[in-house]
């Protein structure tokens, strides 16, 4: 489906957005349309359909059920950035000499590559423009009124269309929604407590459990000490092992971990890491253009948030802040990507602000109680701040609830089937 670049200007160049469908199985009880919208930012929502999608045999028989590839993801003119600076990144952490004047001399390089071989869509990332884009898809089917399940960074435009096109919109189910209303601070603060607190679950399940290969020792402890090791140069990758594990990316690779989560998997890796041997510090590669692309959609982020840190000061701050707030992880992997975006040369195109939602239908937020990558705080207050919306809560641990427990499913699948909102409030891990 072809689409304007920029959306102010319908007449200019356009691009191609992939889109995927699969008709619903019983179409003589068929409700509507469905518009799954993936998350990331980067996630596939053409190869999250064809590889079966989440959805249950009941939600596949009454609708329609389409996806696409946002606007900078994969078959959508994928986002296309210089391959060396994408996979080498300066030092982001103060403490151990990290500067954030070189971080925005890496940002204004890395953004010059983006758009060298992306083009212009490289301005036009934004939620507000794959909302239009997801209406566009609407008008294009035929159709009055459009179902969105949207699924983190996916509620973005989900939010997005909710305050653009109302009335085309017949339910929207958001599933561990976004909270566009936070400045830069507020999103790193709470992100770093949702590390925190999903961290800890898996230390309490390991203290408990006999299971756990760290059952027996402490797991705060255990992460401490690897955090100091990263910190000096003395972890290696495992997937790149002439690479050294900084203590960014081992945040990351501890709280992916966390998603499901995979707690088993998780403890099994950190006594691994435990047990490489102490080698002398291994320096990371340097940084530079390698001349060749590679795709990084997750820049998109940098068109919906923005981020002011003043100077080494205020980013030194920010960082104690974000160790406070994360006392074993010390700093959430949204740390990096908003110090990157704070030295992004364009402003975002879609700024973050408060829900503006007027008419349409209720809307059905759900969230876990432990979510390490968009917090049920984050939930609580979308909810709140959007007319008419409904907040149910899964118990239980991980990202992305829809398909977690009978309860999930079914209050989902009720809501988008026949509007009703669910009758309780909370469903508890099976």
């Amino acid at each position: 489906m072809a689409v304007p670049i920029d959306w102010s200007d319908r007449d200019g160049s356009t691009i191609d957005i992939a889109v995927v469908r699969d008709r619903a199985d019983d179409a003589a009880r068929k409700v509507g349309t469905l518009v799954s919208l993936p998350g990331g930012p980067g996630t596939s929502g053409v190869d999250e359909i064809l590889r079966g999608g989440k959805f249950s045999p009941e939600l596949r028989a009454r609708f329609d059920i389409l996806s696409i590839d946002p606007r900078g993801v994969k078959r959508s003119h994928s986002v296309q950035c210089d391959s060396g600076l994408a996979a080498n990144r300066p030092n982001m952490v103060p403490d151990t000499g990290g500067r954030i004047d070189e971080v925005r001399s890496y940002a204004r390089d890395l953004a010059d590559s983006c758009r060298q071989y992306t083009g212009p869509l490289i301005d036009h990332l934004d939620a507000v423009s794959v909302a239009r884009d997801v209406e566009a898809l609407r008008s294009a089917l035929g159709e009055d009124q459009i179902n969105i399940y949207s699924r983190s960074y996916g509620t973005m435009p989900a939010q997005a269309y909710a305050e653009l096109f109302p009335k085309r919109l017949r339910t929207s189910l958001m599933d561990s929604v976004d909270d566009h209303s936070l400045d830069g601070r507020a999103f790193l603060a709470s992100e770093a407590r949702a590390g925190q607190d999903t961290f800890s679950e898996f230390g309490s399940w390991c203290a408990r459990d006999e299971q756990c290969v760290l059952h027996g020792t402490d797991a705060h402890r255990t992460y401490s000490a690897l955090f100091a090791r990263a910190e000096r140069g003395e972890l290696r990758d495992a997937d790149r092992p002439d690479m050294p594990l900084g203590p960014l990316e081992l945040s990351r690779k501890v709280t992916q971990r966390l998603y499901a989560p995979e707690w088993p998997r998780l403890a099994t890796e950190l006594r691994t890491l435990t047990e490489q041997p102490a080698d002398l510090p291994l320096r990371s590669a340097p940084i530079k253009r390698s001349g060749e692309p590679t795709a990084m959609p997750e820049i998109t982020l940098c068109s919906d948030w923005r981020f002011d840190i003043g100077d080494q000061d205020d980013w030194q701050r920010l960082w104690h802040e974000q160790n406070a707030n994360a006392p074993t992880l010390r700093a959430h992997f949204a740390w990096g990507a908003g110090t990157l975006c704070s030295g992004w040369p364009t402003a975002p195109q879609n700024p973050q602000h408060r829900p503006q939602i007027h008419g349409g239908p209720p809307i059905l937020i759900i969230n876990s109680l432990h979510d390490p990558a968009t917090p049920h705080e984050w939930a609580t207050q979308v909810a709140a701040q959007t007319p008419r919306a409904a907040l149910l809560t899964y118990t239980g641990w991980g990202h992305g609830i829809y398909n977690r427990t009978p309860c999930t499913t079914t209050a989902a699948d009720q809501y988008l089937i026949t509007s009703a909102l669910p009758t309780t409030p909370t469903c508890a891990p099976a």
